[in-house]
């Protein structure tokens, strides 16, 4: 209680001031033929959290403060050739990890050309950064279905910035490169998916199976896609957004061999809505069948009812096919069977266990200075559907993010 009625002082004393905006650094020769922009993104989370430990158990509850995310990013910008480079490192406690580290330039006036480590191009909703949330976090649908980081190379008119019609398409290494998103499938399995970006330790190298990632939107009106938030208001805007990937060589109970996304977003006068409906699939054997594994949804809405408050809610959900649980647990059994191994036996305990998972969540958000100083509150409930009972966590935010 003393923590969290000591980071509530800190905000109101930082509401009540008056501060200039705050922005990026940036270095650059006399002629401007090259700047370097130097910027940074914090968050501080003070959350209570229960989580339901089955039937004749207590639920185990806990109240902490932590540093969530601390990332220093560089840009270099050449101007003249239309060039980037980008270097994005998480340096949160207790852990350094590579995020980004790419080269972008522009071929031509509706081509460019990336090269490196980022998000492949699965859905808007994973293409924002996480400074531009409504909410404190992710939904449940990307440790499902995505957009992780890979490394490869990708051609589009607009990554984070995309005109009318947009597009990216490119070819990545199929390795999910943080352990952070689109990891459900292993999850499911019980298997231990590894971080080969932690630069911490020695990480394990990252094996090329070609996946194929293309992204096709329509944007009217100008929306910013920016962010699902409708901070400057207007009249009716939308967009409508579909995506593919493709892993040619999935690396089996652990890559799903096809994901499929829609979405769209839709801002009025400071109201916006969103949704995304998600279709994943496994391979059948070693032929090239598919057989479909996941499917979720999401939804959001927020309304800005001044420029700094804004209220929010989200719901997701995602189905796990009975064929997928019951291969899981077929498989976490004949595995544990005559094992006397603590560790394998913990590993492998709640494999296909969970048929379906639902989240609902309400915010209240307070921007200080747009997204780069801002309160975050939200309040969520987290409901796993097993096969012999129902548990409920349950999960309450506070965070502050700087960001410049």
């Amino acid at each position: 209680m003393l923590r969290f009625l000591l980071i509530s002082a800190i905000t109101i004393c930082m509401w009540a001031s008056t501060s200039r905006a705050i922005g990026p650094i940036e270095i650059s020769d006399r002629d401007s033929s090259a700047v370097l922009r130097l910027q940074l993104a914090a968050q501080l989370l003070t959350a209570w959290e229960s989580k339901d430990n089955g039937t004749g158990r207590e639920s185990d509850e806990a109240l902490y403060m932590k540093a969530r995310r601390i990332r220093p990013v560089m840009v270099l910008t050449i101007p003249k050739y239309k060039t980037s480079f980008r270097l994005h490192l998480s340096t949160a406690p207790g852990s350094i990890e590579l995020m980004d580290f790419y080269f972008n330039t522009e071929l031509c006036s509706k081509m460019s050309l990336r090269v490196g480590q980022y998000k492949i191009p699965f859905t808007r909703y994973r293409i924002q950064s996480f400074q531009r949330l409504t909410f404190a976090d992710w939904s449940i649908v990307t440790k499902y279905f995505g957009a992780e980081r890979q490394i490869g190379f990708s051609v589009h008119n607009g990554y984070e910035k995309p005109p009318r019609f947009a597009y990216a398409v490119g070819v990545y290494s199929g390795t999910n490169a943080r352990a952070s998103h689109a990891t459900g499938l292993a999850t499911i399995y019980g298997e231990k998916v590894s971080n080969p970006s932690d630069l911490s330790e020695s990480a394990p190298k990252i094996k090329f199976h070609p996946e194929i990632a293309c992204y096709l939107a329509y944007n009217s009106g100008g929306i910013n896609v920016r962010t699902d938030s409708d901070d400057k208001g207007g009249g009716l805007r939308y967009s409508v957004a579909s995506s593919v990937a493709w892993d040619l060589d999935p690396t089996e109970y652990e890559d799903l061999a096809l994901r499929v996304a829609q979405e769209f977003l839709v801002k009025y006068r400071h109201f916006s809505f969103m949704g995304a409906g998600y279709l994943g699939f496994t391979d059948v054997d070693t032929s090239l069948r598919t057989r479909l594994a996941l499917s979720g949804i999401l939804v959001q809405s927020a309304w800005r009812a001044t420029n700094r408050y804004e209220f929010s809610a989200r719901y997701a959900f995602v189905d796990i096919k009975d064929a997928i649980t019951d291969d899981a647990l077929s498989r976490a059994q004949s595995i544990t069977a005559n094992s006397n191994d603590a560790d394998l036996i913990s590993q492998y305990k709640s494999a296909g266990m969970v048929a379906r998972e639902h989240e609902g969540t309400v915010g209240f958000n307070v921007y200080l200075d747009g997204h780069n100083l801002k309160l975050q509150n939200d309040f969520g409930v987290s409901r796993k559907v097993r096969r012999n009972e129902n548990r409920t966590d349950y999960l309450l935010r506070s965070q502050i993010q700087l960001s410049f």
